[in-house]
């Protein structure tokens, strides 16, 4: 994902990784996160009754420049590597 948003930060993407563990793991998150130079956050007090049960993570979720969700994590491969972004990805950073 950091190669990846490196390459097309100036085009436009946004990568923000969002974190669901527990506050007292703030600062493990904070850590894992230095290597990065996209967008973190902890999703502090959240509740998730409204997914489900939570059972895949990492997620991803493609959002295009419209607000219209382009991929959903919870369906199809688990995982997400450099030719799927490169597939699902690219051609919305182009289009307006």
């Amino acid at each position: 994902m950091e190669s990846y948003y490196q390459k097309h930060q100036k085009e436009g993407l946004k990568i923000i990784a969002i974190s669901i563990d527990e506050t007292n793991d703030e600062a493990k998150v904070h850590e894992v996160m230095k290597d990065f130079t996209f967008s973190g956050a902890l999703a502090r007090n959240a509740s998730y009754k409204g997914y489900g049960r939570i059972w895949r993570v990492p997620l991803t979720f493609v959002i295009d420049r419209k607000g219209i969700l382009r991929m959903d994590g919870w369906f199809g491969k688990a995982g997400f590597d450099l030719s799927d972004l490169e597939q699902i990805v690219t051609p919305l950073l182009t289009s307006p």
